[in-house]
């Protein structure tokens, strides 16, 4: 996400290297391109017009610090901004004292309301809390049967019913209650376009519960539209916050940046991809710092800590520090990498996401991994254990065996060497390898071969 106009900023701020007071004109260079940058982006014209007086009013004539370059200085102000502007949010759900928590769904036909309520009660079960999913969109049976479908994959509770929408909402807080759920979030209606008898429908659910909070599910990929829609919401029903799905595969970004400009309400949560775990707390401060290139360590520790299975790691572990990594280990390591989400989502919130990305450019890191673990199965137990070695022939059977090149495997099989030289040189095996374990980064670059 991001992609373009990170690319676009990171190299305005480049050009103001060295620069020891910031004139007038420098600004005013640097932030003509920061403005297409962002209309390229697809941000609303008028909030590109508001960012640009308030960066130039914090910039022009400024001494910069002894302790910042130029540069530095203006990623502080711009970084400033962009959390100002992306509505500093930092929360995730909002749950009431007095249980249950409704959570009202609303939005377009097509949006991903249904993946979103069980993204959302995934949400509400890593905070403490158990989640009921409604289905209340009636007029498309199919929606009902795939939340049914999600639910009891992610094994969420599940309600729906027949009859008047608002009926079925209340007894589905009533069958909360008997579950013991004290979150209840509700998959509502939608249309190809706002119309009257939505927005009734809608009225009607809110008067018939207790509603904690509303929030629009609005598809990152249709741009500025989510912005109109937005609005067209808050103003029919009134919503208390925005999900923004598809938001992994929109490399421009506007929609985030603009609504909560032209809604009042800000991006509480992101859609990074299809799976259900594929859910992040929209944090402002986070996401302004990968737009800007400087990544998102902290949201990548907190999926890692989510996803990652602490004893196969524990495993890998040991075995990097008696010196010998299996073909298993890397098998494992690749996993727990998919584990963790798209890997464009993974670099996206690794400092200097732009180079890698630049790195990477003329690959497919996801179908570079799908071949890793291909080639790795298609090994025999004793060749995945490095008790055999794998000769020309070898890897031919292993390349043909996993619908592989032959220079896929010896890929692979010089990334794995690679890894234990490091190993080596750096003393992880041994006594005092955990100690000396931070001085060793592969890096994604020699994970797909660069």
């Amino acid at each position: 996400m991001f992609e373009n106009l990170s690319d676009r900023l990171g190299s305005v701020l480049k050009r103001l290297t060295g620069r020891g007071v910031l004139r007038p004109d420098d600004v005013d260079a640097a932030l003509r391109e920061v403005r297409m940058a962002l209309l390229e982006a697809d941000v609303n014209y008028k909030v590109v017009k508001e960012f640009g007086e308030r960066v130039r009013s914090q910039l022009v004539g400024v001494e910069v610090s002894q302790n910042l370059t130029a540069p530095q200085q203006v990623v502080k102000v711009v970084h400033e901004e962009l959390v100002a502007l992306l509505g500093g949010n930092d929360r995730g759900l909002t749950y009431t004292d007095r249980p249950p928590t409704v959570v009202l769904l609303t939005g377009l036909q097509g949006s991903g309301k249904t993946t979103a309520a069980v993204k959302l009660a995934l949400q509400a079960r890593r905070d403490g809390h158990r989640s009921m999913v409604v289905g209340l969109d009636l007029r498309r049976p199919a929606a009902v049967e795939q939340l049914r479908v999600l639910a009891q994959r992610e094994k969420v509770d599940f309600h729906t019913g027949q009859g008047e929408v608002e009926d079925i909402a209340r007894q589905a807080l009533e069958a909360a209650g008997r579950a013991n759920a004290d979150v209840v979030i509700l998959d509502t209606g939608g249309r190809q376009a706002i119309d009257q008898e939505l927005m009734h429908e809608l009225r009607q659910i809110r008067s018939a519960v207790p509603v904690t909070e509303s929030l629009l599910v609005a598809d990152a990929m249709t741009g500025q539209e989510a912005v109109t829609v937005g609005k067209a919401f808050h103003e029919a029903v009134g919503i208390d916050g925005v999900f923004l799905t598809k938001l992994d595969g929109d490399a421009r970004g506007g929609a985030a940046l603009s609504l909560k400009h032209a809604t009042g309400q800000t991006v509480r949560f992101a859609g990074v991809g299809e799976k259900p775990a594929d859910l992040e707390v929209f944090h402002a401060d986070r996401m302004a710092s990968r737009i800007l290139g400087m990544g998102d360590m902290l949201s990548l520790i907190e999926k890692a800590e989510r996803t990652v299975d602490r004893e196969e790691a524990a495993k890998v572990e040991r075995n990097l520090r008696a010196g010998h990594l299996t073909f298993d280990d890397f098998l494992v390591q690749v996993r727990q990498l998919r584990s963790l989400g798209s890997i464009a989502s993974v670099i996206d919130m690794m400092p200097g996401a732009g180079q890698l990305r630049g790195q990477l450019a003329d690959q497919d890191p996801e179908a570079e991994v799908k071949k890793m673990e291909a080639i790795i199965l298609s090994m025999t137990a004793k060749e995945r254990a490095g008790r055999d070695s794998i000769d020309g022939s070898r890897r031919r059977r292993i390349a043909a065996g996993s619908g592989t090149q032959v220079t896929d495997v010896n890929r692979l099989l010089k990334a794995r060497e690679q890894m234990q030289q490091l190993v080596r040189q750096f003393g992880l095996a041994g006594p005092g390898g955990r100690r000396r374990r931070g001085r060793v980064d592969g890096g994604l670059g020699r994970l797909f071969g660069g």
